[in-house]
Formats: structure tokens, C-alpha cells, sequence
């Protein structure tokens, strides 16, 4: 079973949950699993409020992260990826941060580790569009060939990608949020006072998590302006 699995119930559609219901979901499924929460920490958005990407908008975000991924890992190989991206209108998606890095001649070792990273975001985005079956607890990496199966072949036509691409249910996408805000706040406050972090938890997969969840939710309008507050 998926994580996000444990909140599936029937829904006409008529009577979304509240986020105080949404909270307190999650707050029970965190107690069957001996994860720490604090109850004021505070509700996320109500489901008949928020605004959702759209799935092409999600789509054409993960292709940039996983080019963005491959530049930095095949650096002779960034003038093409830019004009592909360029050729399939992809240019315009990629962020200012995002840039210059991608035209940087040499990125430093923590740009580089930073750039890996958004791989655990980009298997959150992949989920978002039905792309991945199920969520499990973030506890271990996500491995790579396992996103490239799940993509359009290297540097081939993404518009048909991007065209069939299909969001989750609001409300799913809500859950998925809820829970991974409420792990993030156990994880950092796990890491902040040196105790061993919960249910085996990884806080830098939660992080990446939580901020492609957020851009997903529309915490802010531009990729790099996103925030994880907890």
C-alpha cells in the first residue's frame, strides 16, 4: 500500500475535506507509525481554495529538472540541451536560477549535490501526474533509471509527453501536502535537537518533497521562490 493510500475514502465530489480534517487524518496515520507532530502546527490550504499546476505545467517542470540534472552531470553536453529545450519551447519554463546554472561553464560541488537533490522533487511531480504509483514513506532515494523509465527518450519530441499528462484528484494532491508538511516539521525538529529521525525518515528527500509539493500548491508563483516553512 502507498502512503497516501490510508487517506482514500469515497468522495462525490459535493463535500471536500476541510484542512482541519485533513490534519487531523494525518495526525492519526502519524501516530499508528510513532511519528512525532505538535497540534498547532498550522492547517494548509482548504481544498474548495487552492489553485493547482496545471499537468503540462508539471510536466514541462520535471523535464527541465531531469536536463537541468543531466548538464550538470554531462557538462559537454549543455549547449544541446539548451537548444532543445529552446526547439520545444521549454526555455521559457526554466527559472532564472535555473539559467544560470544551466549555462554556467563549471558549477561548484554544491551546486552539483543541490541539482541531484530536486531528483527525490521530480519523483514527487512524477506522482502528481500519475506517472508513479504510490508514494512510500521517504526513507530511502529515489533511483534514477527509475525516473528516466518514466520519461520521453533523450533529447526526442516531448509534446506528446506533455499532452497526455493527467493530475491527481485535488484532494490527493491535499493529502499528499499535509502529510509531507507535518513529517517535514518531525524531521526538523529530530535534526534540530540530535535525536534519531522517526520511522527511519530522510529529511533531505522530505525537503525536495515538500518543495515541489508547494510549487504544485502554488505557495508562490516562480519555481525559485518556493518556501517550506514548518
Amino acid at each position: 500500500m502507498g502512503i497516501f493510500d490510508i487517506f482514500k475514502k469515497p468522495d462525490n465530489g459535493n463535500n471536500p475535506k476541510t484542512a482541519e480534517q485533513r490534519k487531523k487524518q494525518t495526525e492519526k496515520h502519524l501516530k499508528s507509525l510513532n511519528i512525532p507532530f505538535i497540534d498547532h502546527l498550522p492547517l494548509i490550504e482548504e481544498e474548495r481554495e487552492v489553485r493547482i499546476r496545471t499537468a503540462q505545467e508539471i510536466a514541462e517542470r520535471i523535464l527541465v529538472l531531469v536536463y537541468l540534472t543531466y548538464c550538470s552531470e554531462v557538462p559537454d553536453e549543455r549547449e544541446n540541451v539548451i537548444d532543445f529545450l529552446k526547439t520545444n519551447s521549454l526555455w521559457d519554463k526554466v527559472s532564472p536560477d535555473e539559467k544560470v546554472l544551466f549555462q554556467k561553464k563549471e558549477l561548484t560541488d554544491q551546486e552539483t549535490a543541490n541539482i541531484s537533490w530536486r531528483s527525490e522533487g521530480v519523483w514527487l511531480l512524477l506522482w502528481t501526474i500519475n506517472k508513479v504509483d504510490k508514494l512510500e514513506l521517504p526513507t530511502e532515494q529515489v533511483e534514477i533509471p527509475e525516473i528516466v523509465s518514466r520519461l520521453p527518450k533523450f533529447l526526442t519530441d516531448p509534446s506528446e509527453f506533455i499532452k497526455a499528462a493527467i493530475v491527481k484528484p485535488t484532494t490527493e494532491i491535499l493529502d499528499a501536502s499535509d502529510l509531507i508538511y507535518r513529517l517535514h516539521w518531525a524531521t526538523r525538529n529530530a535534526n534540530l535537537n540530535n535525536q534519531p529521525m522517526p520511522a527511519s525518515l530522510d529529511l533531505s528527500i522530505i525537503m525536495e518533497r515538500h518543495y515541489a509539493i508547494n510549487w504544485v500548491t502554488i505557495y508562490a508563483d516562480e519555481w525559485d521562490e518556493v518556501s517550506t516553512d514548518t
